[in-house]
């Protein structure tokens, strides 16, 4: 040994403890990277619900309007009176009723009712309405011409309002 001393090749804790603040700072980063990927994940998960919601619905209505030999309106509730059929089906009624939407079947004289927006799913229903135009025939006959349904659906903090519109056949008088 010639006198001096060796200096070993490491790292001093000044440099290891700046090292791991930035690894800190990093980490911390891609976390709250994470942590907003899932939340965007959540809304869209939410948003895809009430669209499907409000997709299903509508076109179920739309084509019982479709088909419908008679329709009565209010603003909130919609009552089809099917075709002749072999299931027995003689009625179908939408009306929201405190905060639920509810599908009414009669079948061979007995109600069925379902809620089909509930108000404590993940999708609530905020608004319903219905709005029939009528117009009168050569012959007199008021008849229905359009059926235009608006709904107003709501999942989280996400609102959307969306309407459908349907002409039942031309043959409805009363």
């Amino acid at each position: 040994m010639n006198g001096k001393l060796h200096k070993a090749n490491a790292f001093t804790i000044a440099e290891m403890l700046i090292a791991l603040a930035i690894l800190a700072v990093l980490l911390a980063a891609v976390a709250v990277a994470f942590h907003g990927s899932l939340m965007s994940y959540t809304e869209n998960q939410k948003i895809a619900d009430v669209v499907q919601a409000s997709r299903v619905l509508l076109q179920r209505m739309m084509t019982e309007v479709r088909t419908a030999e008679a329709i009565d309106t209010d603003s909130q509730r919609i009552s089809i009176i099917p075709p002749l059929n072999g299931e027995g089906l003689t009625e179908i009624e939408y009306a929201l009723d405190g905060g639920v939407l509810y599908c009414r079947r009669t079948i061979n004289g007995d109600q069925v009712t379902e809620p089909f927006i509930s108000s404590d799913g993940p999708v609530q229903i905020d608004q319903f309405e219905i709005t029939r135009e009528t117009d009168v025939d050569g012959e007199g006959l008021t008849y229905t011409k359009s059926i235009t349904a608006s709904i107003g659906l709501r999942s989280g903090e996400n609102a959307f309002q969306v309407t459908a519109s349907a002409c039942p056949r031309r043959n409805l008088a009363y």
